[in-house]
């Protein structure tokens, strides 16, 4: 018996056929190895000679140095390529075993080619077990010895110790991990790694045709400015037309999923119709989600453009909204160096509750910190002239100012012409004209009226239109006297001074009607049209509105500056005293064009009856109508308005006088105390001066005159005038009005409405800034990314 003891304890392992295994490409691990990567190993006698050579350097490239080394799996690969072989003429040891000298057979290289003998250590390894095998494995995961971490060395018992490690599982695993490394790395198949990388980028592909027509059907609601939600809009989407009203939300992305599928793109509908029925993303918690992603998308590119920009100003106003919360509008005014514009863009909408100067002052600079805007370069402010806003020592304009001494408070320039006008129309006789035109639109405002006062215009411009000077207004129907924006009580009163022959005659005609009510109206009104006073009053706010208007429309504008709109008013205030000086020869035919005109309406011009005691109206000593009303009704009036225009906008003038030497040659005065006042923004006086003497040097050589701020900037080289470029930047971005932050409340009545009354502040502004900022694009991967950093249960991002 041959056996020893030692093999009585062995256990026999039951073979193991790899077939089983799933494994098509190792049929017979004996007989079979790739060719890419097992060396051959023919015992020519070029090989074997080859070999000799190398006996000395083996121990470099035995099998040994290997054992436990971390190597990259390319290092693997070159390793089983330089693995020591010995050669034909290569001594091996002689091992006694019992009673027979045995050794290693050169010729099982050749019989098991995943053998690899070691002479530094007189033993076989398995090459593949080494390089790509695992320290357990067998039965029980056990620690894995010979062949695999320590020398095979019993070569009487080989044979049979290598056919069982054959037909081990982790053997073969070995085999197929080396068979799988080798395929990857000649490109003929897709590692692991990439092959779950395809598809995870397949998941995310599928998943994002669910969520891409989702976040494309808000961004057109808050584009428009139209309600996302319906009445019934839960549950899962319907790809069918469903018998009630869904909304304008599910509405638009069922439309748009079926119109892809229409044109022939089937994706989008297959993905809905294969997603989870829990993770269809269109719930309003997911539409505020995306709302509230669009709104950083573009609030964090405004915000971009107004650091990168540097100086900036801020516009706020407040207002109530269909809810009764007090919303407080932020808007900043900038100069992008990019495009060459000033802007003046919305930021935000906030809720207050305490409407103090101190807490709306605080709300600003949090809100301006979260916004990451840097607020050190606030240089302007724009409110209107509210005591709350522009209050001495409570006012928000002045604790900001108190904060950051550069930020300049500068009164709305609109708001100040509207109430330059307002207060001139407190005259008696403008105010009671101003007072019989509302009177009028009121009057007409019903359905019947109205109606019999349309029929009445289309004859009087039937009528007009065969003459050559008549009345060719393209005016349609009165208009009321809108108490805030007197760009629209110029259209008014310019609508009754047109179509005031239209409404006599209509009147002329109520006054027969069988309804007591509207005789009696109607009659009152139409004594008080056929008063001198009112005509007189009428074509004098016709005359002087006629040069105001231009200007209430243009300080609407956001690309001007301080410097251009006071110049546009002084303009205006040279006119009216002009007019003023010539007061006799103006008025003259103002007053004929008045009578030929009362002429054809039955209407007469006199004087109105004097009383000896005289209370409420001065008495002027003439009897002669024009000279009574030029004195009673148009220099005051006119009178009125240079006073207004001159005390509220003397503040401005102050303001600019400084910067007037950047545009014009001035006193070196006024250059000093805004070198003073903007020590932070520049250097030292002296440079100034100098830079100042060069860049006029250089406007009068091209002779070149800037209008305004905007242009001078523009031609101004930064590096040539850096302290001049600095002054013109912070003169381009204070505000002029505050008619940005007005705007941003007609979005405001458009979105909050009625029925929309309980819409959260985060979706308020993400629509707000949808639907204002239109100019700013907003593209569905910027909102995936945004949405791919909040953990949920689809991933979006490729």
């Amino acid at each position: 018996m041959n056996s020893s003891i030692k093999d009585f304890f062995t256990t026999s392992r039951p073979s193991t056929n790899i077939n089983n295994l799933g494994v098509k490409s190792v049929v017979s691990i004996s007989s079979q190895v790739p060719d890419q990567s097992v060396p051959s190993v023919e015992c020519s006698t070029s090989t074997n000679n080859s070999k000799e050579s190398e006996d000395n350097n083996h121990s470099i490239f035995d099998i040994t140095a290997y054992i436990s080394k971390h190597m990259s799996n390319n290092e693997k690969l070159e390793a089983l390529k330089t693995i020591w072989t010995p050669g034909n003429n290569h001594n091996f040891p002689i091992t006694l075993h019992g009673n027979k000298n045995l050794k290693f057979q050169l010729s099982w290289l050749n019989k098991w080619n995943w053998i690899a003998y070691s002479s530094l250590v007189d033993g076989v390894y398995c090459k593949y077990c080494v390089l790509f095998g695992i320290k357990k494995g067998g039965k029980g995961g056990q620690l894995l010895g010979q062949l695999c971490n320590q020398p095979f060395k019993n070569w009487k018992h080989a044979t049979e110790k290598f056919k069982l490690h054959e037909s081990t599982n982790y053997h073969t695993n070995c085999i197929l991990d080396f068979q799988s490394l080798s395929a990857v790395i000649s490109g003929k198949t897709s590692s692991v790694h990439d092959k779950l990388n395809i598809a995870s980028k397949k998941q995310k592909e599928d998943n994002r045709k669910i969520i891409l027509p989702v976040i494309k059907s808000v961004i057109l609601c808050g584009r428009q400015g139209i309600p996302i939600r319906g009445h019934r809009d839960y549950g899962p989407l319907e790809l069918n037309e469903p018998t009630q009203n869904d909304g304008n939300f599910r509405a638009i992305l069922r439309f748009y999923i079926n119109a892809t599928g229409i044109s022939g793109d089937n994706s989008h509908i297959l993905a809905r119709e294969n997603c989870k029925k829990n993770a269809q993303y269109i719930s309003w918690k997911i539409q505020n989600q995306i709302v509230d992603a669009c709104y950083s998308v573009v609030s964090k590119k405004i915000v971009n453009k107004i650091n990168v920009c540097k100086y900036f100003s801020i516009i706020a106003d407040e207002t109530a909204d269909i809810s009764g919360i007090e919303q407080f509008s932020l808007c900043a005014r900038y100069f992008d160096s990019t495009d060459k514009i000033i802007h003046e863009d919305f930021l935000k909408f906030v809720p207050v509750h305490d409407v103090s100067g101190r807490a709306l002052a605080d709300t600003i600079i949090n809100e301006l910190k979260s916004l990451n805007i840097d607020i050190k370069h606030l240089r302007g402010q724009g409110y209107d002239g509210a005591a709350t806003m522009s209050g001495k020592f409570n006012g928000v304009a002045t604790l900001i100012k108190n904060k950051y001494p550069t930020a300049l408070y500068i009164h709305c320039s609109s708001h100040n012409l509207n109430l330059s006008i307002s207060y001139s129309c407190n005259l008696p006789q403008i105010r009671n004209t101003m007072g019989t035109i509302e009177s009028i639109y009121l009057f007409f405002n019903t359905p019947k009226r109205q109606k019999f006062f349309t029929e009445q215009l289309e004859m009087f411009k039937k009528e007009e239109s065969m003459k050559e000077d008549g009345c060719h207004s393209n005016k349609e129907k009165l208009k009321r006297l809108c108490p805030t924006r007197w760009v629209d009580r110029h259209s008014s009163v310019e609508t009754i001074y047109d179509f005031l022959p239209v409404i006599v005659n209509s009147l002329e005609e109520m006054i027969t009607w069988p309804d007591k009510d509207v005789a009696t109206k109607a009659n009152q009104i139409l004594l008080t049209l056929g008063t001198s006073e009112f005509n007189i009053s009428l074509s004098v706010i016709i005359k002087l509105f006629q040069y105001t208007k231009p200007l209430s429309v243009y300080l609407q504008k956001k690309n001007i500056d301080l410097v251009e709109a006071i110049n546009h008013i002084n303009t205006i205030l040279n006119e009216l005293m002009n007019i003023r000086e010539n007061a006799e020869i103006v008025f003259s035919d103002l007053f004929k064009n008045l009578i030929k005109r009362s002429n054809e309406m039955d209407i007469e011009i006199k004087i109105p009856r004097l009383a000896k005691r005289q209370k409420h109206r001065n008495n002027f000593s003439t009897e002669n109508p024009e000279d009574y009303f030029r004195v009673s009704i148009f220099i005051p009036f006119i009178d009125s308005i240079i006073q207004q225009l001159n005390d509220r906008f003397n503040n401005h003038k102050e303001i600019i006088s400084g910067f007037q030497v950047l545009i014009n040659p001035c006193a070196k005065s006024d250059l000093h105390h805004l070198v003073k006042y903007y020590q932070e923004d520049v250097e030292s006086y002296e440079k100034v001066v100098s830079e100042v003497d060069l860049w006029h040097r250089y406007l009068n050589t091209n002779n070149i005159k800037p209008q305004n701020a905007l242009d001078a900037l523009l031609i101004c080289n930064q590096d040539f005038y850096p302290n001049i470029y600095n002054l013109l930047h912070i003169l381009a971005v204070l505000p002029v009005t505050s008619c940005e932050s007005e705007r941003s409340f007609s979005s405001l009545k458009r979105i909050k409405t009625y029925l929309r009354n309980s819409t959260s502040e985060t979706r308020l502004n993400g629509l707000a800034v949808l639907n204002i900022h239109r100019e700013v694009p907003v593209t569905e991967d910027e909102v995936i990314e945004v949405l791919a950093s909040i953990n949920r249960r689809l991933d979006f991002s490729l």
